[in-house]
């Protein structure tokens, strides 16, 4: 099961300011699974892979002390890694041309600053992987996703 954290430390320019980590089993869900093989499609950079938002992006939403992460991925990208995008049936509210693999959620501080605007971090790990451990490996890059576009671009992803 996906792993949701929200805590300081992780941005060396701001070191106070909390942000996302979801770490996922790479023989886990189908949601994982898909977002474990989208690290082959994405941009490598700076010790990370980045997945570009017109490829897919993550959904915040807080409730109360709750947040919820939701991963919504375009058809295009999954079948790229050879992830049906039928095997997801649930679609954004951003964009109902893309497709929900994942949900994690966690509690947190129902004060946080606006963090969402910085992106998530998804690391791959087995369930037993203690979060400090893939943090403080340099083998382990995460996948880097964007908060939802501001706007959709017009075109066939279906």
């Amino acid at each position: 099961m996906a792993r949701l954290y929200v805590r300081p430390g992780l941005n060396p320019d701001e070191p106070d300011a909390p942000a996302a980590v979801l770490v996922v089993d790479p023989d886990g869900t189908p949601g994982e699974r898909a977002l474990d093989r989208l690290g082959s499609y994405c941009y490598e950079g700076d010790g990370v892979f980045y997945l570009v938002q017109t490829d897919g992006w993550f959904e915040p939403s807080l409730e109360g002390d709750r947040l919820a992460i939701s991963v919504a991925v375009y058809p295009v990208a999954l079948e790229q890694v050879g992830v049906d995008p039928a095997d997801f049936p649930d679609r954004s509210t951003v964009d109902p041309r893309a497709h929900l693999v994942l949900r994690a959620g966690t509690t947190v501080d129902p004060v946080l600053p606006a963090w969402f605007d910085e992106g998530l971090a998804v690391f791959t790990a087995g369930p037993g992987t203690p979060l400090e451990d893939l943090l403080a490996s340099e083998d382990d890059w995460p996948i880097i996703l964007a908060p939802p576009p501001e706007e959709i671009q017009d075109g066939d992803d279906e």
